[in-house]
């Protein structure tokens, strides 16, 4: 562009400076290098001009539809909510709101559209929707919403909070914002994060929504990553009484359609689903299991969705051979007295356990409690073994002989489950994409696994190991399928029973346990 005059911007000339000015997803220097390219002027000249037109005090009265929105106020009637994100001067995408409107309808929902305020200079070019002015779509005005509501004793929407929808981490900093409260947010990503909590406490959970509106960014860094993350998708909350509610994320397709729990919503059209690609438990630890969690996801998630994979993290536990007991003697006296320092018992119970499993398509994931046996081998002296002196021998034969390249727990199941597929550490297992062969304890390159490095890979995945469910962009982890306090988490805790199921359309979805009653929804089917 050629060099302007500051006696000759025009209005829109004078928004497009204004919204560079402010964006603060940018830095500094990038902001005034969008302005000296687009003024053809010096930066000292263009500060002289953005001063000279007030940016730094102007503030703009905010839209009527917004002061609307601010005022919303939810159904107390309804016991399922239905909560997504929907951008200012941006079309809907109409086919997913419509199978939204068609999904509320079928379960009985109040729909909140959490007003979105960003504004895309490129976007200025257009004459749309005005002058610059913040417009949603008509079709989102029923639904708009830019008010708190606590619409469960523990469950709050936070539509009051404004987050930049190109934010990398939109929860980051607001775990305190909504007190004991689980938390809604509205952001065009897909976000879960689960926050410690004292024994006795419910569980607390931060969620974003993701958007019904389409992609809509700048044409900048913070823009085009936004762009790339950017995701349809809603929560979906439901009130079983005063003391329990199911919370999920959803993500649909480009095309509109999407899938939660038993249900496909396409076209306008509700149907159930009959199986799923996957189900990821959460960690297991056969031992230390929670017996109505396995129950309720044997006896009733299964049947109704019937899995065509099973996965299992940390299967096995390790009590009888663990390297943090080793030196407490008081731990090794308990352990005496009531058995549990038996191997064998312990690999028996395992294999008992697994039996119920036998008739579906099973992958074990190598995970770090898998490492105790073969950490044990390596350190005891088995001179000095008496209770598991039998089991070094057989096991330390197999290591020798080559019979157990994947590490003792594969080769114990390999043996009683041929039919079962068990992992290496560097395994690579992929289900529509999703790449599910690993624990998430083992980072990039021997280092310590977190999930938000896992983020960084250049795949989808699912991993366990942290007991706690997350997910970031396209990374998630389970939760755990044990009993949510045991000897080694004191003080506050993440952890949450919760598994991850994968649709036959590639979209992954957590499932979630919440209460002492073992259940996960309130839909009947």
């Amino acid at each position: 562009m050629g060099k302007l005059k500051f006696k000759n911007l025009s209005d829109k000339e004078i928004d497009y400076m204004h919204v560079v000015y402010k964006d603060s997803d940018e830095t500094w220097d990038s902001r005034m290098h969008i302005l000296k390219e687009f003024t053809g002027k010096s930066e000292r000249t263009v500060l002289k001009w953005c001063s000279d037109l007030g940016f730094s005090e102007r503030k703009e009265p905010e839209p009527e539809q917004f002061q609307k929105a601010k005022e919303k106020q939810h159904d107390k009637s309804k016991k399922r909510f239905i909560i997504t994100w929907g951008q200012c001067n941006t079309n809907v995408h109409t086919k997913f709101l419509s199978n939204i409107e068609t999904y509320a309808k079928y379960i009985n929902a109040d729909i909140h559209v959490i007003a979105g305020r960003y504004r895309n200079p490129t976007s200025l070019k257009t004459e749309k929707y005005g002058k610059n002015e913040e417009v949603w779509s008509d079709e989102l005005l029923p639904y708009l919403d830019a008010n708190r509501h606590d619409i469960h004793r523990f469950v709050s929407i936070l539509a009051d909070i404004k987050i930049q929808p190109t934010a990398a981490r939109p929860m980051s900093s607001m775990s305190a914002v909504s007190g004991d409260n689980s938390c809604i947010f509205g952001a065009p990503k897909v976000h879960m994060e689960m926050i410690p909590v004292l024994e006795g406490r419910e569980p607390k959970m931060m969620v974003t929504t993701g958007a019904c509106t389409i992609a809509n960014y700048t044409e900048t860094k913070a823009g085009k990553k936004g762009e790339f993350h950017h995701t349809l998708g809603f929560v979906i909350v439901e009130i079983k009484d005063n003391e329990r509610f199911y919370l999920r994320q959803v993500t649909a397709n480009n095309n509109g359609s999407f899938n939660d729990l038993f249900f496909n919503v396409k076209d306008n059209e509700v149907t159930t689903n009959k199986s799923v690609a996957a189900i990821i438990l959460g960690d297991v630890h056969v031992g230390d299991h929670d017996e109505r969690i396995l129950n309720t996801t044997f006896n009733d998630l299964f049947i109704k969705l019937r899995p065509d994979n099973v996965i299992l993290h940390d299967v096995f536990n390790g009590h009888s051979i663990s390297h943090h007991e080793e030196d407490d003697p008081f731990k090794l006296y308990e352990r005496e007295l009531d058995g549990t320092n038996s191997l064998k018992t312990e690999i028996d119970n395992l294999l008992i356990w697994l039996e119920q499993l036998a008739e579906y398509k099973v992958t074990v994931v190598r995970s770090n409690h898998d490492d105790f046996i073969d950490r044990w081998l390596k350190r005891v002296d088995w001179k000095k073994q008496f209770k598991n002196k039998l089991e070094y021998i057989e096991y330390s034969a197999a290591l020798l002989r080559g019979d157990a390249p994947k590490g003792i727990i594969p080769y114990v199941i390999d043996r009683k489950f041929p039919q079962f597929n068990t992992l290496d550490r560097s395994s690579s297992f992929n289900i529509l994409n999703w790449e599910l062969g690993h624990h998430g304890d083992i980072g990039t390159s021997g280092s310590r696994g977190s999930l938000l490095q896992f983020r960084r890979l250049n795949t989808k995945c699912v991993i366990g190991h942290y007991h706690a469910p997350g997910r970031f962009d396209g990374a998630l982890s389970v939760g755990t399928s044990t009993k949510l306090r045991l000897d080694y988490n004191k003080g506050a805790s993440a952890w949450l029973q919760s598994h991850v199921i994968i649709h036959h359309d590639g979209k992954a979805q957590h499932i979630n346990f919440i209460g002492s009653g073992g259940s996960y929804t309130t839909f009947k089917i």
